[in-house]
């Protein structure tokens, strides 16, 4: 999982191009012999575990898409990317934790898959593309993916920068 937070934090994507990202998590699932669904609401994911016994679908969420922002934080991981956006060269980064989401998301998987014969119903797996700005949810919504779901499992996180003050993307030392 920190691997996986550390790759995608390095390689940010802004949103509805989030082809790496979409490749990265989908390869993942396949690994594990998921049935997998790509191109949602243009680059979105989805993967369904199945659970040892019947019962309700329970939906994971991550997004995956990153800021129009340039990173500084001098970390090892530190994103160097960049991209245009609306008209000028941007820097991109994941200013505020999609990269640990998705990562989660994934380890999640790979955890709820490892168990599959000791919970009930079914998991569906879904990463999000353009959720800042964009409209990813609405589009994955109008695409039917939550359809099925009896609840949707969401997070966003955030930390303090202990050095200078400011709210940054994920947890530092992540």
């Amino acid at each position: 999982v920190l691997a996986w937070r550390r790759d995608i934090h390095q390689f940010p994507e802004l949103g509805n191009r989030e082809f790496r990202t979409s490749k990265l998590v989908a390869e993942h699932l396949r690994q594990l012999g998921l049935e997998v669904t790509t191109g949602i609401a243009h680059t979105g994911v989805i993967a369904i575990l199945k659970g040892g016994k019947p019962g309700p679908r329970i939906a994971l969420r991550a997004d995956m898409d990153a800021l129009p922002v340039t990173e500084k934080s001098g970390l090892p991981f530190e994103s160097k990317q960049t991209a245009e956006f609306r008209g000028e060269k941007v820097g991109v980064m994941h200013a505020c934790g999609h990269d640990a989401h998705t990562a989660m998301v994934l380890g999640a998987g790979i955890a709820l898959h490892r168990l599959r014969e000791q919970w009930a119903g079914n998991v569906m797996l879904v990463f999000q593309p353009g959720e800042e700005g964009v409209r990813g949810a609405r589009a994955m919504v109008e695409a039917g993916v939550v359809d099925d779901a009896s609840v949707m499992v969401c997070c966003h996180l955030g930390a303090q920068s202990k050095r200078t003050g400011h709210i940054i993307g994920g947890i530092s030392g992540f």
